[in-house]
């Protein structure tokens, strides 16, 4: 007797859970290191089926059209990575956004730059170009998966289709994502009609704006994950689509959405977010619910601001920057009114440092006048203590830049120390160099006095030989005998006058 549709469905699913099982994968396990970065993440929910695909086709060549912050470039980078593959990797854009993603600015491609050489330099190159000037930096046939994800219209994804499909080797797979969307002038969906019509190997998922897969014609057999995708019954497919489409919900659950989760996130080195958490002292102490939470970027100077409660109770004020062993380093902190914004109180590297203890996981140093919290686990902890003599509302301002260990950390102490050596040594010049010249100016000086006696005591001998010349002719023209030859002076006087006649 044949069973009835609810018996016949039943039985598709069965065999659609025991076909999966056989590929090995009955639930993914993949964990994203760049999952919506910058909350940015219309492409996490097919992170799980990247993992799955490339690690059933091994492609030699894995190529990015449209890359942004590189969530799905840099999870094709991570999955290379980990199973030991020896892909090349390139993503191609321009980094300078477009209608449909924004225009932005070059800290874009900074950004995408620095994680690239920090995690995947030795396989995976950056080019910045158009896709039309790119393409002709590939030979025919080569790529083995196409990620296409550029401009979104009719126009635009088609031209990227047609113009690198020949690039695509027999048996290579071209992902085009964004398929779902038809609002506005969004035309990829219209792309996708066509290229099923044409292409006998293709399968959607509806999810993160969808996303289609396409293998072009020719080549060796395909895997089992592949015949699965393009040849097995619908209920197969429509299973399969299922599955990743539960763990995205799983990996925005366990990534996203819990304070648990994000601490967890925020713990692993390879986030580009730090999670810096403040906690008042209320009546209970420090509670997670009275608790205030910012994000920063790790590796860069962030300025960070709290609005406090109005009751701060009486302990100090405590600062979790991160959750994770770290260096940071630590500017101004200051306590400002919500209401007039004056600065009523400020903590900085070189003043009112009692302020401030280490806690938790985490140790306060001075390093080449750097004011440094170096945390060794995943709870470090800065306590402030405000002074008890304010009370209006105040606000929290902080400055400090979190390098998450274990590479950053010894680079930037052994910077600062550095620093501190080289400041410490021009000082130890500057202060000889000063020694030198005070040595120089006080020989002059001693020269100067020196010549300044020398002078005095020959101006007193001159003065002494005018003085004594001066009595013995006061005495000589008081005596009885130069009284009594005046007569004769004078008339020798006259005859010394008068001209000698010419004879």
């Amino acid at each position: 007797m044949p069973a009835d549709n609810g018996e016949s469905t039943i039985l598709e699913l069965r065999d659609a859970n025991a076909v999966i099982g056989t590929l090995g994968l009955p639930l993914p396990r993949f964990i994203p290191r760049r999952y919506k970065h910058r909350n940015i993440g219309s492409w996490s929910g097919h992170l799980a089926f990247a993992n799955d695909l490339i690690t059933a086709t091994q492609p030699e060549l894995i190529v990015e059209l449209g890359t942004h912050w590189g969530e799905a470039y840099f999870t094709f980078c991570q999955i290379v990575e980990e199973h030991g593959l020896r892909s090349l990797c390139y993503a191609v854009d321009h980094w300078l956004g477009d209608e449909h993603a924004g225009r932005y600015g070059e800290e874009v491609f900074e950004d995408v730059r620095q994680y690239n050489e920090r995690y995947y330099g030795q396989f995976s190159y950056l080019l910045r170009s158009s896709f039309d000037d790119a393409v002709s930096q590939f030979g025919d046939a080569s790529i083995g998966l196409l990620h296409i994800d550029g401009l979104h219209t009719y126009e635009a994804a088609s031209h990227d289709f047609r113009t690198w499909l020949p690039k695509v080797k027999p048996g290579g797979v071209i992902l085009l994502h964004d398929i779902c969307p038809k609002h506005e002038d969004f035309g990829v969906w219209r792309v996708w009609d066509e290229i099923k019509a044409e292409f006998s190997n293709t399968f959607e998922f509806h999810h993160s704006w969808g996303l289609g897969v396409v293998r072009k014609p020719g080549g060796a057999s395909s895997s089992p994950l592949l015949e699965c995708l393009f040849s097995d019954s619908a209920s197969v497919q429509e299973e399969l689509r299922r599955r990743y489409v539960i763990y995205a919900s799983h990996l925005e659950h366990l990534l996203s959405n819990s304070p648990e989760a994000n601490r967890e996130t925020a713990a692993v080195p390879d986030s580009d977010e730090v999670l810096v958490q403040v906690f008042p002292f209320g009546a209970a102490g420090y509670s997670e619910d009275t608790s205030l939470l910012k994000k920063g970027m790790a590796g860069t100077w962030n300025t960070l601001t709290f609005e406090l409660p109005e009751d701060l109770g009486h302990g100090p004020l405590r600062i979790d920057p991160g959750h994770a062993p770290s260096l940071t380093e630590i500017g101004d902190i200051e306590i400002c009114s919500r209401s007039s914004g004056d600065v009523l109180w400020r903590v900085r590297a070189s003043s009112n440092l009692g302020s401030l203890a280490a806690s938790g996981t985490s140790a306060l140093l001075t390093v080449g006048g750097a004011l440094l919290l170096v945390s060794f686990g995943d709870d470090p902890q800065l306590l402030l203590t405000i002074p008890p003599d304010h009370h209006e509302r105040l606000q929290l301002n902080i400055s400090l830049r979190v390098s998450l260990a274990p590479t950053p950390a010894p680079q930037i102490v052994e910077e600062l120390i550095k620093a501190e050596q080289v400041l410490a040594e021009q000082n130890k010049k500057d202060a000889t160099a000063a020694r030198l010249e005070c040595d120089s100016i006080a020989a002059e000086l001693s020269q100067v006095v020196a010549e300044e006696k020398l002078t005095q005591r020959r101006l007193r001998a001159v003065e002494d030989k005018l003085r004594s010349e001066q009595t013995i002719r006061m005495a000589m023209q008081q005596s009885l005998s130069w009284r009594m030859t005046e007569p004769i002076r004078k008339l020798v006087a006259i005859a010394r006058s008068e001209p000698r006649k010419q004879g």
